[in-house]
C-alpha cells in the first residue's frame, strides 16, 4: 500500500511540488515529442532558416521604403519644377525656367531609368521573400502536427494528479457527483437557475468533492443616455440714440436619463464539500488594507474585534492568535466551538502565511465562505486564468517555443490551482475527514451533468443559439434527452435581449425664461430566447486514460469519424450541433 502525504503546511510544501510538477511536466512533454516521431532538430534548423528570412525580409522592407521615400521625393521636386516654370512663363528672364526644365527632366530620366527599377527590384525580391516565408511556415506547421494532435483535454489534470495524488479529477462533471453535492453536503440548486456555467471541472480532494465552476450570470444595472437641444431666439434692444437692434441668442440644453441595461459577469468559484464541522457557518473577505503588525490599521481592526467580542449580544470568543483573528476576519461565524476544532493553531497559522505570502503565492485575494458542510473559495488570481485547458493553446510550428508555452502555461495553472485549493489544505481536518463513499465505494454511473452541457453548448458559442435579434451576452440553459443508442440529445435555449429605441423628452429651463422638451434618445432591452439542438455521446469507462498518446488520439479520430462532420471532442465527449 502507497501512502500519500498529506499536505500540512501548503505553504512551505509548495516548492516541493512546484518542482516535482516541473518534472512531471517535462516528462509529459518529452513522452508527447517521442510518441509523435518529430525531428526536433529539423524543425529547429527550419524555422532558424525562417527567422533568418524573416530578417532579410525586414531589411529588404526598409530598402524597399527608403527607395520609395526617395522616389516621392524626386517626383515631388520634378512637379514643382514644373509648376514654377509654368507660373513664371519667362516673365522675368529665362534663367530660372530654364534650371527648373533642366531640373525636372533630370528628376525624370533618374526616376525611369534608375529609381523605378530599383524599387520594382526590391519589391519582387519582397514578394518572393515573403511567400517563401509563408510555405516554410506551413512546411513548419506540417513538420509539428503530429505532434500538436496528441495534445489531450487531460494532460493537464494527468499531470496534476500525478504531482498530488490525493487531487483526482473526473472526466466530466456527472450527475452522481451533482446528486453527491446536493444530497450529502447541502449544495442550493437554486445557484445554476440564473447562472450559466462557462466551464467546470468536477474531482475529489482526499476523498471529498469538488468542482471548479466558471459561470456568466446577468445583473440588472443602469445605462445613462445623454441628449441635447439647441434653442435660438432674437431679442430687440434700443440704444442709447433710440435706435433698435436686434440680438440672436443661442443656448444648448443638455439633459440625461438612466435606464435599465443587463450587465453580465463571469465569476471563478472552488465548491468543496467536507463533513468536518457540520453546523458551521462562516464568511471571510478579502482585507482592503495592508495589515501589518502595529500598523494603524491593524491597530484599529483588532481594537473593532475585541469590543465586538466583548458584547455578551454576541456569541463570540476570539482566538488568542490576534493576528489570525485580524487576517481571517470571521465575527460573523455561528459556532465558536466548531470553529477553532477545525482552525487549529497549526491552521492558523497556515492562514496567515497564506494571506503574508506574495512571493511563492498570490497573498490576501480570496474570500471564503462556509455554509455547514460546503465550502466556496472564490479566488482573484483564477478569475482570468484559461482554466478550460484548450489543448489548441499548445498548438505551435517552433518546437522550442511549443515546450516554453506548454510548461509555462501548465506550471502557472498548477500554481493557480494549488493556490485555490491552499485554504481548504491549510485546515489538517479537513484531510482526515472522509466521506462514506470514499471509504467503501459507490456505484458512479457516469452521466454527464447538466452543468457539462452548459459548459459544452458556451464553449461551442452562445452564437450558435441567441435569437437573430440578440443584441447581449446569452445565459445558456439545457435540457437533455437520453436514447436508446447512448447517444444525448440536448436542448439549448439562449436567452438574451434585443433593444428597441425610444426617446425621452425632459424638460429644461432655458435663460429664455422658457421651459423646452430635451429628446434623449435610449435603447429598451426586449427578453429574447433562441434555440439550439446539441447531439453528444460520452466515454463511459476509464480505458482511455490508460492508453498511450498515439492510441489515444487514434481513438478520439475513429469517435469523430462515427459522430460525423463538424462534431467536436472534449473533454470525453464527442458532440456535434444539429
Amino acid at each position: 500500500m502507497i501512502m500519500i502525504e498529506d499536505i500540512l503546511t501548503p505553504l512551505e510544501q509548495f516548492q516541493a511540488y512546484k518542482d516535482k510538477f516541473r518534472e512531471v511536466a517535462e516528462k509529459t512533454f518529452e513522452e508527447l515529442t517521442t510518441a509523435s516521431g518529430i525531428d526536433p532538430e529539423a524543425n529547429r534548423t527550419l524555422c532558424k532558416e525562417i527567422q533568418d528570412l524573416k530578417s532579410s525580409n525586414k531589411k529588404t522592407a526598409t530598402t524597399l521604403k527608403w527607395w520609395t521615400a526617395l522616389c516621392v521625393f524626386m517626383w515631388v521636386i520634378a512637379v514643382a519644377c514644373v509648376i514654377v516654370c509654368i507660373a513664371d512663363g519667362f516673365k522675368n528672364g529665362w534663367l530660372i525656367p530654364t534650371l527648373c526644365i533642366v531640373g525636372a527632366v533630370a528628376m525624370l530620366v533618374m526616376l525611369f531609368w534608375k529609381i523605378h527599377p530599383i524599387i520594382k527590384k526590391y519589391k519582387t525580391i519582397k514578394n518572393e521573400q515573403e511567400t517563401l516565408i509563408k510555405n516554410k511556415e506551413q512546411e513548419a506547421w506540417d513538420m509539428m502536427a503530429p505532434l500538436n494532435q496528441l495534445y489531450d483535454w487531460d494532460v493537464f489534470s494527468r499531470m496534476m494528479t500525478q504531482t498530488v495524488p490525493r487531487l483526482e479529477f473526473d472526466p466530466y462533471f456527472t450527475n452522481q457527483r451533482l446528486a453527491d453535492l446536493i444530497n450529502s453536503y447541502g449544495w442550493d440548486e437554486n445557484f445554476s437557475k440564473e447562472r450559466s456555467v462557462v466551464y467546470s471541472h468536477s474531482g475529489l480532494i482526499n476523498g471529498n468533492p469538488f468542482v471548479i465552476a466558471r459561470t456568466r450570470k446577468m445583473e440588472w444595472g443602469t445605462k445613462e443616455y445623454k441628449g441635447e437641444l439647441t434653442v435660438e431666439w432674437k431679442t430687440v434692444e434700443i440704444d442709447s440714440d433710440g435706435k433698435k437692434h436686434t440680438r440672436h441668442h443661442s443656448e444648448t440644453l443638455r439633459a440625461s436619463v438612466h435606464k435599465p441595461y443587463p450587465e453580465y459577469y463571469e465569476k471563478t468559484r472552488l465548491i468543496y464539500g467536507n463533513t468536518a464541522a457540520p453546523d458551521l457557518n462562516f464568511t471571510r473577505d478579502i482585507n482592503d488594507d495592508k495589515l501589518e503588525v502595529g500598523s494603524r490599521a491593524y491597530k484599529r481592526k483588532l481594537k473593532d474585534i475585541e469590543k465586538f467580542s466583548r458584547d455578551l449580544k454576541n456569541d463570540f470568543a476570539m482566538a488568542t492568535n490576534e493576528e489570525f483573528e485580524v487576517l481571517f476576519t470571521t465575527t460573523n461565524r455561528n459556532n465558536n466551538q466548531q470553529y477553532f476544532l477545525l482552525f487549529t493553531p497549526l491552521a492558523q497559522q497556515n492562514m496567515i502565511n497564506l494571506i503574508r505570502d506574495k512571493e511563492q503565492g498570490y497573498g490576501d485575494d480570496f474570500q471564503f465562505m462556509k455554509h455547514r458542510k460546503l465550502n466556496t473559495l472564490t479566488a482573484e488570481h483564477m478569475q482570468d486564468l484559461p482554466l478550460d485547458m484548450n489543448p489548441r493553446m499548445f498548438w505551435n510550428s517552433n518546437y522550442d517555443s511549443a515546450k516554453q508555452v506548454f510548461l509555462e502555461t501548465t506550471c502557472e495553472n498548477f500554481r493557480a490551482i494549488y493556490f485555490g485549493f491552499a485554504p481548504l489544505l491549510s485546515i489538517p481536518m479537513y484531510q482526515q475527514i472522509r466521506p462514506a463513499s470514499a471509504i467503501y465505494g459507490t456505484d458512479m454511473p457516469r452521466q454527464s451533468s447538466y452543468w457539462e452541457h452548459e459548459s459544452l453548448a458556451n464553449f461551442w458559442g452562445e452564437d450558435k443559439f441567441a435569437d437573430a435579434s440578440c443584441a447581449t451576452h446569452c445565459i445558456l440553459k439545457t435540457s437533455e434527452n437520453r436514447k436508446d443508442d447512448g447517444t444525448i440529445e440536448v436542448q439549448v435555449r439562449a436567452y438574451g435581449y434585443r433593444t428597441e429605441s425610444r426617446v425621452d423628452y425632459v424638460s429644461k429651463y432655458c435663460s429664455n425664461g422658457n421651459y423646452y422638451d430635451v429628446p434623449v434618445h435610449w435603447e429598451e432591452y426586449i427578453p429574447v430566447m433562441g434555440t439550439g439542438m446539441l447531439e453528444m455521446q460520452e466515454d463511459t469507462d476509464d480505458e482511455r486514460q490508460n492508453l498511450d498518446p498515439v492510441a489515444r488520439m487514434q481513438e478520439t479520430i475513429q469517435k469523430l469519424d462515427a459522430f460525423g462532420e463538424n462534431s467536436m471532442f472534449r473533454r470525453h465527449i464527442t458532440s456535434r450541433l444539429r
